[in-house]
């Protein structure tokens, strides 16, 4: 008898670590998409993401935002902005050109999604998930959300310049002047599409942040704990 309360005594301090594991959010599900479109799966909620996540971990939540589903809609919402602004008048208007620019939207959408999210986070060491505050007035939780695109946390919980964020968005702008018309490509052209992502991406942050927030207000319901 004694045995046995020793090994059941053993078993449930082992099984602690796993059981917090468990409880540890690697990243966000498909049922949490902002306006039930958009792919979430970098969002975990502070409190629930403090466990470094591993490099197959980052990779997977890359892929996942860059493959959902939902990812080739959004993609086909900013080639609609981009036809509007005639963005690269050399593509033309039409099916054909609004055709080059879903393509051109998509490979963009990826690329960020692939370097900002796996490679540079894998190769720096730091963090790709946006860790929601949830607590806290609305300014200051907006100035977190914001900060994001300037600070992430590395693997080791310390924080760090979000190069991940500036390096792998600046690969995408460089690279995206290998599938846009030559005649439409330049160093201020390459700048703003940098700067432009980072700025999209800020504003996502805030959004993500809120989202449980708004989601409540529009449905009623309290997010699941």
């Amino acid at each position: 008898m004694r045995l046995r309360a020793w090994v059941s005594a053993g078993l449930w301090l082992l099984s602690g670590p796993l059981w917090a594991q468990d409880k540890a959010q690697v990243m966000g599900t498909k049922e949490d998409r902002l306006f039930w479109v958009i792919p979430n799966y970098r969002t975990v909620d502070e409190q629930r993401g403090i466990a470094a996540i591993t490099a197959k971990e980052k990779l997977t939540i890359a892929v996942r935002d860059s493959f959902d589903p939902y990812a080739f809609p959004v993609a086909g919402f900013f080639a609609g902005i981009a036809q509007a602004e005639d963005e690269y008048p050399s593509w033309g208007q039409g099916t054909a050109g609004f055709e080059k620019r879903y393509f051109g939207a998509l490979a963009d959408q990826t690329v960020s999604n692939m370097m900002s999210e796996a490679v540079f986070p894998i190769l720096l060491h730091q963090d790709p998930r946006f860790l929601r505050l949830g607590r806290g007035g609305i300014l200051h939780r907006m100035g977190y959300a914001a900060s994001r695109i300037f600070i992430t946390r590395g693997d080791g919980g310390d924080s760090q310049f979000n190069a991940s964020e500036f390096g792998g968005n600046a690969v995408m702008a460089i690279g995206s002047n290998l599938y846009t018309p030559r005649q439409d490509r330049s160093a201020g052209g390459t700048a703003s599409k940098w700067g432009i992502q980072l700025g999209i991406d800020m504003v996502f942050n805030v959004f993500q942040e809120f989202w449980p927030d708004i989601k409540q207000k529009l449905t009623g319901r309290r997010p699941a704990p």
